[in-house]
C-alpha cells in the first residue's frame, strides 16, 4: 500500500471535504479482518494495510470482530504494527469458543477485549433465517450440519434469559465490556436488554437489526431503544450486493430513535468492498447529502462509540496526537 501524502487514500481536488473531516476520530464498532472463516474468504486488503489507510483517514479506532475466534491476539500484534490507531479486540459467543462460555469471556476480557457479541452463525435464529450459518457452507463443509436444533438461544421456553447467558453478561459488566446482540432474534435481544440492567449493563447494541440474519421490525427497534439500547446501521447493508436498507429509510429510523441512540459501522467483509474507512466515508457522505447534520453524524461515528468504550475527549486527543506524530515522521522519511 502506497500512502498519498501520509493520509492513505488521496483526497479530492482542493483537499479534505466535510465528509473527510467527519471521518476523523471515528470508531468502527464492527470491523472484520483477514483471515475470517477461511483463507479463501478474501478482504480487499491485509489488516495492516487496511489499518494504515484508516489511520491515514484520521480514524481513532476499530473493534476487530471474528465470527470464529476471539481477536485478542491479532489486535495485540496489529497495535504494534500500526500504531496511532486503536485496535479493540472482541469475542463472539459462537460454538467455536464454547458458546456461552464464561472462561472464554473472562480470558478475552483479561487480554483487552472490550466488546462481547452474542452468537452469530451459532444462533438458532440465524439458522432459521438462513443467515451467516448458511453462508458458512460456501467455505466450511461441516457447516451443512448446522440446524436450529443445534443453535444457541439466549432465552428458555418461558422467554427468560438463561443462567449461562447471565453469567457471561455478569463477567462482561465486571470488565466494562459492551454487549452486542449478534444474530439472535429481536425478542431475545429485547429480553437481554431488560435482563442485563440487573448486572450493571446499561446499554445493549442492537446489531444490524435490518440484516437478513436478524430481521427486526420498526417496533422492535423502538422497543430496544426504549430500553436504552443503541441501534447499529452497517455500511455493508447499503452496498449493491445487499441494498437491504436504503439510506433514506435508515435516516427515517435514526430521526425517530434519535442519533444519540445510533451508531454507524462498516461490517467490513468482502474482497469487492472498498476499504472499511472508505465505506464508512461513503455512508457519512450519503447522510450529509440527505440533509443530516454534521453534529448528528459525529455522534454516531465518534461520540457514541467512544462513550461505549469509556473513552473521553482526552483519550481521543491522545490518539490523534500519536497519529499526527507518526504520519509527520513518515512524511519526513
Amino acid at each position: 500500500m502506497v500512502c498519498m501524502h501520509g493520509h492513505g487514500l488521496p483526497y479530492p481536488p482542493g483537499g479534505p471535504t466535510t465528509t473527510d473531516r467527519l471521518l476523523e476520530g471515528a470508531i468502527d464498532f464492527h470491523h472484520h479482518g483477514y483471515p475470517e472463516v477461511s483463507f479463501e474468504m478474501l478482504t480487499r486488503m491485509e489488516d495492516n494495510d487496511e489499518l494504515a489507510v484508516a489511520r491515514g483517514a484520521g480514524m481513532a479506532g476499530i473493534v476487530l470482530k471474528s465470527h470464529m475466534w476471539p481477536t485478542v491476539g491479532r489486535a495485540y500484534h496489529l497495535k504494534n504494527q500500526v500504531p496511532g490507531i486503536e485496535v479493540i479486540p472482541s469475542i463472539v459467543l459462537n460454538h467455536s469458543v464454547g458458546g456461552f462460555n464464561p472462561i472464554a469471556v473472562e480470558s478475552a476480557a483479561r487480554q483487552g477485549a472490550k466488546v462481547m457479541f452474542m452468537p452469530t452463525w451459532s444462533a438458532a435464529h440465524d439458522m432459521e433465517r438462513g443467515g451467516m450459518s448458511k453462508y458458512l457452507r460456501k467455505y466450511i463443509k461441516k457447516a451443512s450440519d448446522l440446524n436450529p436444533e443445534k443453535g444457541l438461544r439466549l432465552t428458555n421456553e418461558k422467554g427468560k434469559v438463561k443462567a449461562e447467558v447471565r453469567e457471561c453478561v455478569s463477567i462482561a459488566s465486571e470488565y466494562n465490556m459492551t454487549v452486542c446482540s449478534g444474530h439472535v432474534s429481536p425478542q431475545e435481544a429485547i429480553a437481554l436488554a431488560q435482563d442485563s440492567k440487573d448486572y450493571g449493563v446499561d446499554s445493549i447494541v442492537f446489531s444490524h437489526p435490518d440484516s437478513h440474519s436478524v430481521g427486526a421490525t420498526r417496533e422492535e427497534i423502538r422497543d430496544m431503544v426504549q430500553l436504552d439500547g443503541y441501534c447499529e446501521f452497517c455500511a455493508l447493508g447499503t452496498l449493491p450486493a445487499f441494498q437491504r436498507l436504503k439510506p433514506s429509510e435508515a435516516l427515517e429510523i435514526i430521526e425517530e430513535i434519535r442519533p444519540e441512540r445510533a451508531i454507524l459501522t462498516t461490517d467490513y467483509f468482502f474482497e469487492w468492498a472498498p476499504p472499511a474507512s472508505e465505506t464508512l466515508r461513503m455512508l457519512i457522505g450519503t447522510f450529509l447529502d440527505l440533509g443530516m447534520s454534521e453534529e448528528d453524524i459525529r455522534l454516531m461515528v465518534r461520540n457514541n462509540p467512544a462513550k461505549m468504550l469509556g473513552w473521553d475527549d482526552n483519550k481521543l486527543n491522545e490518539i490523534e496526537k500519536t497519529r499526527s506524530e507518526i504520519l509527520q515522521s513518515s512524511d519526513n522519511d
